[in-house]
């Protein structure tokens, strides 16, 4: 009579779905911690000052947004795809995006300067490198990581902007800091 009872509230207890997570789960919530953490830790070494909400996209496809109010968030598919200096790089674009807005307290003019033309992704990139550069990490970043965005995108318009991420990388390019 006793296994029988211990057997029917075994049965019961899984029957309702009183377990503990599964190691599959487990596994899954460290790598969003882990994905978050890192994400986190790059964004703030970009501008470590600067009041910025940084996050993981519920999105699927390979991206990163900025938005006005200071939120950048990143698809887990780019955190995968990107090693740390281009991880950095992409999030230095997107800072780049609240900074030529002006969505950000005003930047030193260092950063800003030069960012010229009508395409806001290039003029990003401009600004995103200089970023790169004020924390002492070479700009090559933003060309390799827009390189590996562009090979595994649909959308097109990456060819222009990894000539520019290049040409500003090459030893006859201006300075960033003029």
């Amino acid at each position: 009579m006793l296994r029988v009872g211990a057997a029917l509230l075994l049965l019961g207890a899984l029957g309702t779905g009183c377990r503990g997570p599964t190691p599959r789960s487990d596994l899954v919530d460290g790598l969003e911690a882990a994905r978050l953490a890192r994400v986190q830790r790059l964004g703030q070494a970009v501008l470590p000052d600067a009041r910025i909400d940084w996050g993981l996209s519920p999105r699927t496809e390979l991206g990163a947004w900025a938005w006005p109010d200071g939120r950048i968030r990143v698809s887990r598919a780019l955190v995968d795809l990107l090693d740390d200096a281009e991880l950095m790089a992409a999030l230095a674009h997107e800072v780049g995006h609240l900074l030529d807005r002006g969505d950000l307290s005003p930047p030193p003019a260092a950063l800003l300067g030069g960012a010229e033309g009508d395409d806001p992704e290039l003029r990003a990139d401009q600004i995103g490198r200089r970023l790169l550069e004020a924390r002492g990490l070479g700009p090559e970043a933003m060309g390799r990581m827009l390189a590996k965005v562009a090979a595994r995108s649909r959308g097109g318009g990456f060819a222009r902007r990894i000539a520019a991420a290049r040409a500003a990388c090459s030893p006859s390019a201006p300075p960033a800091w003029n």
